[in-house]
């Protein structure tokens, strides 16, 4: 049987890419992407854009929903410098463009004479995400970037840093039905709800009911108990 890699996303904000509704109204999703998971893994492998390895196409992602996002809002302006205009007319006609095209390269929706722009964003706020990983041939790999990544992990954007615990290690595939969740009320267990992103985004998502404890003491105490396999890093001193 194939073991799994899991990781947590958790933290203060989260953004992960949406529909654009419009030029100025940029939209998150609300759970993780399977294309953002494979760009999240390339750079915990030192993969720089463009250099993926092919065999990232075939990782196969399920997403735990532990805590539902809040959708939050953020609000930008951008303004266009003369100097920036002149720049990219000159490389449009460089380029064998006509330099009243120039605006057609990058699109800020103003009104009238105002060269300010205002631009939202919607973020997800303290969300949680349990993520179970699963690449046949791949795992010791994934398991390795993700203990000890080449380049920074982040959620969605570079700003948003991930909470502790991130990486969690590696275990078979039931385990995504026994990690706890940390406390939404008294009861013993919750129903969370399960997506598996490699059906495709119209895929609905199903539910299912897990352990849930009261804090996040009792959470480690838990994953300890489940005996995920963790590597062994030069940080922990081990």
């Amino acid at each position: 049987m194939t073991s799994s890699v899991y990781i947590r996303l958790a933290g203060p904000l989260q953004s992960w890419a949406g529909p654009v509704v419009s030029g100025n109204f940029v939209r998150t999703g609300m759970i993780p992407t399977s294309t953002a998971l494979r760009g999240l893994i390339a750079g915990a492998l030192g993969a720089r854009r463009g250099q993926w390895p092919e065999w990232l196409e075939k990782v196969h992602f399920t997403v735990r929903e532990d805590r539902s996002p809040i959708i939050n809002d953020d609000f930008q302006t951008v303004g266009s410098r003369e100097d920036e205009f002149h720049f990219r007319s000159r490389l449009a006609i460089m380029q064998g463009m006509k330099a009243s095209s120039v605006k057609q390269l990058a699109f800020k929706p103003s009104s009238g004479d105002s060269v300010t722009t205002v631009i939202r964003r919607t973020y997800l706020s303290d969300a949680e995400f349990l993520v179970r990983i699963t690449a046949e041939n791949y795992t010791e790999e994934i398991d390795q970037a993700l203990a000890s990544p080449a380049f920074s992990t982040y959620l969605g954007k570079k700003a948003f840093a991930p909470a502790f615990p991130f990486y969690l290690g590696v275990g078979n595939a039931s385990l995504l039905n026994l990690i706890p969740v940390v406390g939404r009320n008294e009861q013993k267990h919750a129903v969370v709800k399960i997506h598996e992103l490699s059906m495709g985004d119209g895929f609905p998502s199903s539910q299912e009911r897990v352990p849930q404890v009261d804090s996040r003491a009792e959470w480690f105490d838990a994953l300890k108990d489940l005996k995920l396999v963790r590597r062994r890093t030069l940080l922990a001193g081990e």
